[in-house]
């Protein structure tokens, strides 16, 4: 069969659209292929634009391909940037593994790979071999730190202390990492007790629909849940309206706390509902294309495979005065 009716539909949007823009001339002739993996949460869509602004400030091309949370979506993306040739390719991967195929085909057309946000891995063979660099946070630090901030609002309360845990994507860097990061510092606490653990798929509606399950199957037990432990932020929301609904007062009888540091979360500290957010930082898109750059132009890699952002807590009482700061 020909080669041009094997490419997927895909690929012909992709063509089309940059036949028009590679020809502007305030560009600067780099096209970098990005591919996310939704939009699921308002932290998401902010990560996609500090993508979006980093490459336009640097004239850089943007290719971009929303994978609506299917990592089949991702992968036709990749190779689409693959068939056009982009200069180079970054991709959150929405899973940790099953991307060996196509990163063998992005090196085999020499086109360098940059991973954003969460991480991925080989069955057979080392991922830093097919990829350049890994930028983001350490996600074992932030669940600690997410637990150990819960742990600190506790001060000499006696235990058990029933929990409930709202975990992340399953099979996702983020959500395993976060969840071990978490485990780290509850294990080490005998007052606190994850009673149940659900995921919410980094979702506020879902983790909703979980936290209504999770508080009908505590009253049945008769357990008295007094914390909820979530890996997003939009999913500790979602939980927080689900405890209101059931006549649960979130300021009072339960503590929520959450990770990504989005402007609802803050919204809901100044209102008292909320305990405290664990930032997700919002670096990737100039750390990506300062990588690109030096990397095309002076054919120079980070130092260091993992080019590391910093997370920081905000507590309830930090809320007011860093709200108006925040942009998303």
């Amino acid at each position: 069969m020909n080669f041009m009716y094997r490419l997927t539909p895909l690929f012909f949007i992709c063509l089309s659209f940059f036949s028009c823009i590679r020809k502007t001339e305030e560009t600067k002739g780099i096209i970098l292929g990005f591919s996310q993996i939704g939009a699921e949460s308002a932290w998401r869509n902010c990560n996609t634009r500090s993508v979006q602004e980093a490459a336009a400030e640097a004239r850089v091309q943007l290719l971009f391909f929303n994978a609506e949370q299917k990592q089949e979506n991702q992968i036709k993306a990749i190779r689409s940037f693959i068939a056009y040739q982009v200069d180079v390719i970054a991709f959150v991967p929405i899973v940790s593994d099953g991307w060996e195929n196509v990163l063998v085909e992005a090196r085999e057309a020499e086109i360098p790979v940059i991973l954003i946000n969460r991480g991925a891995r080989m069955v057979s063979g080392n991922i830093e071999d097919f990829t350049v660099c890994l930028v983001a946070p350490d996600n074992v630090y932030a669940g600690e730190l997410l637990a150990r901030t819960f742990i600190n609002s506790l001060g000499d309360e006696s235990g058990p202390i029933y929990v409930a845990e709202i975990t992340g994507t399953i099979g996702s860097s983020s959500a395993v990492d976060r969840g071990r990061g978490i485990q780290n510092v509850i294990e080490n606490d005998d007052r606190v007790i994850i009673r149940y653990s659900q995921t919410g798929d980094f979702n506020r509606t879902t983790a909703r629909h979980v936290s209504d399950s999770i508080i009908r199957t505590a009253r049945a037990e008769g357990v008295r849940l007094q914390g909820v432990i979530a890996q997003s932020d939009d999913m500790a929301l979602g939980a927080m309206q689900s405890f209101i609904d059931a006549g649960i007062d979130p300021g009072r009888d339960i503590k929520i706390v959450g990770i990504d540091g989005i402007r609802d979360a803050f919204e809901a500290m100044v209102k008292g509902l909320y305990y405290a957010s664990v930032e997700n930082p919002l670096g990737y898109g100039d750390a990506t294309i300062a990588i690109l750059l030096d990397l095309l132009d002076n054919g120079k890699k980070p130092d260091d495979y993992w080019v590391v952002l910093k997370n920081k807590v905000y507590l309830q009482k930090d809320a007011a005065e860093a709200l108006p700061n925040r942009k998303y």
